[in-house]
Formats: structure tokens, sequence, C-alpha cells
């Protein structure tokens, strides 16, 4: 079992969101002086968060710190080492995911343009600073970049967002799946021998299958590419960070409750009737059935803007193939005319009411047990009234076939692949949230001793 499937704690998709890093230039580091050349250089990519556009780069940050340190040990004064900075954001410091790797290519580019001719270079990165580091690697080995790929002796990739492992040896365990964002239109070409990616066990931003999670991946191809399809969506004042959560959380509620939707709605229409029958323990069984199916639509509706999440995945469905982003789209456009949060109030107070009902008649007999239930009267009419007829005509049209497509098309796998990241409040946005993203402590000696060994063969 995977490390995201034993270590949910309860997404803060929303989201405590973001666990942090050590931030470059802390008051209590202190940068290396300047040095000549030396025979090898290393630039390091940090990830999200872990550097800032004039942070020192000398001063070592963030994930990749023990590898540098490890390598300054091992060549001591033969090796540069060096943490590109940049951005570093996801969303947020008036950044896209996209516009901040910007920002780190342009950085990679003019800190590789000025070392001395003489000296070799390793490349690594981590999370968002892989996604750079992997562009920029394949630039060189394509002739594209500002040196020749004869110079650089090595590439480490740790939680790539592109990851495929198809054109890309793998260090540690290797996982299945590919980057969140998709492979890259190229290989690595000269380089390609070079190139190490590594990704933890359970980390989805690096091991998602697209065949079985599309809605993570089509929204993962969206977030990683041009902005332009989502950021043309949103009013001025929205988060695009929190926005994003409200995507997953949407997407999680909606494949949970799918295959649901008929017996929700069965036992919808008939808790009033067995509530007239005056079967109130059977009623109190239905009522609390109900709101526990009725768990997961209602925390995809709290605090969600429906008609804007809805738009939002109709932008990631155009990139999904398989259909499933569509039929979410579908599932979000129906429920924006469904009050779900009214519906699981009335279930709720039932089901306290009828608690309380089932209690009289066992303590004080049928009369107060009916004096008790009057109370439902109100909600009844309410639930019956104002309330199923809508959910009725959706979950009988749009709904029902959205549903089965979810169900027929992700299947299991795509469905516990949201949940997972729901729980642990991963904002999709920021490729930076789930446990198993921060979890690289042993993997970094093993990404160390590749970039060594290419030093040293």
């Amino acid at each position: 079992m995977s490390r995201l499937a034993t270590s949910c704690a309860a997404i803060s998709m929303a989201v405590a969101v973001m666990a942090g890093t050590v931030v470059a230039g802390d008051a209590g580091a202190q940068p290396r002086g300047a040095r000549g050349c030396t025979p090898y250089t290393a630039i390091f990519a940090p990830g999200t968060w872990e550097t800032r556009p004039d942070a020192d780069p000398t001063v070592p940050v963030g994930m990749l710190r023990p590898i540098g340190d490890g390598l300054q040990r091992q060549l001591g004064g033969d090796i540069t080492v060096l943490y590109a900075p940049y951005a570093a954001s996801a969303f947020d410091q008036g950044l896209t995911y996209a516009q901040s790797l910007g920002t780190l290519e342009s950085r990679l580019r003019q800190m590789v343009s000025g070392l001395c001719a003489s000296t070799r270079v390793l490349l690594a990165g981590y999370s968002q600073g892989a996604d750079g580091i992997g562009d920029f690697a394949t630039e060189i080995g394509h002739g594209a970049g500002p040196i020749g790929a004869e110079r650089v002796l090595g590439v480490g990739l740790l939680a790539d967002p592109h990851r495929d492992p198809n054109t890309t040896l793998s260090l540690g365990n290797p996982q299945p799946g590919h980057g969140i964002a998709g492979s890259r239109e190229q290989d690595f070409g000269a380089l390609t021998d070079r190139v190490r990616t590594l990704c933890a066990d359970g980390d989805l931003y690096c091991s998602l299958n697209a065949a079985t999670s599309p809605f993570l991946a089509a929204l993962g191809r969206v977030i990683s590419g041009d902005p332009a399809p989502i950021a043309a969506l949103l009013p001025g004042a929205t988060d695009p960070g929190q926005l994003m959560a409200q995507v997953v959380q949407v997407g999680a509620g909606w494949a949970a409750t799918a295959a649901n939707l008929p017996a929700i709605l069965d036992s919808l229409t008939g808790l009033p009737g067995v509530i007239e029958s005056g079967d109130l323990r059977t009623a109190h069984q239905v009522a609390s059935d109900l709101n526990a199916a009725l768990a997961p639509l209602v925390k995809a509706a709290a605090g969600v803007d429906l008609p804007l999440v809805a738009s939002v995945i109709r932008a990631a469905a155009a990139v999904d193939p398989s259909g499933w982003t569509a039929a979410a789209g579908v599932i979000a456009d129906a429920m924006t005319g469904i009050d779900i949060l009214r519906i699981a109030a009335d279930v709720g107070q039932m089901q306290e009411t009828l608690w309380r009902a089932v209690e009289s008649m066992d303590h004080s007999g049928p009369l107060a047990a009916a004096a008790t239930a009057s109370a439902l009267a109100p909600l009844t009419i309410d639930l019956a009234g104002a309330v199923i007829g809508p959910f009725a005509d959706a979950v009988r049209g749009d709904l029902r076939v959205a549903a089965q497509t979810l169900i027929s098309i992700g299947g299991p796998d795509s469905i516990n692949d949201l949940l997972q990241l729901s729980r642990q409040g991963a904002a999709m946005a920021t490729f930076y949230a789930s446990k198993a993203h921060l979890d690289y402590g042993d993997d970094a000696q093993i990404l160390l001793n590749f970039l060594d060994s290419q030093v040293n063969s």
C-alpha cells in the first residue's frame, strides 16, 4: 500500500493545505565567499516556496540541500554549488505556476551562460524545480541551450511533474504512471543517458496514471501549461489556489457518490412516506443512512462556487479525451440547481428528531413519541415539496448519465486518487501538498550517489 494511501490526514485539495520547507535567505544562513572557476558546478532548482527571486544562490535550501551539502563534502574546493533563485510560486505572489516556471527557466539560462567555459555541470531540481530543470535539460540535449550537452555530466529530477518513465531511467523504487502535468513533447536528446528521475512511493505529482485518473491528469496539464484557459474564467478577486482546491473537492465528492445517486434518490423520496406510516425506527435508520451517503456531496458543496468550478472543469475537459472530466462538468453544472446543503440540513434534523421520538417511544410510550415526531411535519413538507423535485429530475437525467460515465471510465482507482488527495487538502495549483510529495529524505542520498558517480565516471 502506498504512503499516500496510508498517510491521509483530513484535504486541509482542503488543503491545512501546504507543508513548508526551509526558505532561501534564512537570516541565520551565511553565504559562502565567492570562489574562482571550479572544475565542477552544480546548479540546483528548489521546489515551490523553497526560494525567492532575490535569494542568495550560494545559500543551500530546501529538499536539495542534503544533495548539495553531500557534493560539497565529497568534492570540496573542486565544486561550486548554486541554488537558482526564482519566484517559486504557484498561483500566489501574483503569478501562476506556469509564469513562475518561466522565471526559473530564465534564471537557469542566465546562470549557466555566466559559467566559465572549463567547468563541467551537474543539474538537479525538485518538484517545480524539477519541472524547470527537465525542460532546460531538454533544450540542452537538443542543441538549443546556452551550453553544449558534452559539458553536462548528470541531471537529477526529484518529484518531476513531467516525469515519463518511458523516456527517462528511474532511480530508487520505480513508480507507475507519469507526472501529473503529462509527458514532455521531446525526450532529453543527447543527455538521455545522463538524466535520472526519482519519484517517491505514492507521490501523485510524479506517478499519476492518466488512464485511471483522467480528472487529475487533465487538471495537471491545464494548471502547468498555458494559464489562459483558467485565468479567463476567474473574477479579479478570486484566489486561484483556493479555487483549484475547490475543483478537487468537488471532483472527489462527485466521484464518491456517483454510484450511490439512485439509492440516495430512492431514500429521499421514500423517507416522508416511512415517517407518515409511523414506523419511526425504520425512518430513523433511513435518515441515518442518508446522512452518511450525502456527506461527500455536502463536503463538495460547502464553501464552493459551483458555477465557477464547473467552468474550470469544462476547461480541463478540453484536454481529457476519456470523457471523465466532461462528465464531472455535467455533474457540477447539474448540481448548481440543487440545494444540497438544504437537503442535508433537513435530513440531519429529521435524524435527530426521529432519534428523540424513538427514545420517547421506549421510555414514555407512543403518545410521547407522536408528540416528538410532530416536529417532523415542516421538514417533511420542505423536503418533499421544495427540494426533492430538482434532485430527482437531475438524477434521472444528466446526473445519471454522467455518474455512469465516471464509474465506467475512471473506476475505483480514479475515485481513490481523488479522495486521497482531497483528504490531505492538496491544492492542485501548488504541486506541493501531500506528505508523499515531501517524503524524499531517503531518496536524497540515492540522487547524491548518482550525481557523484557521474563526476567520478
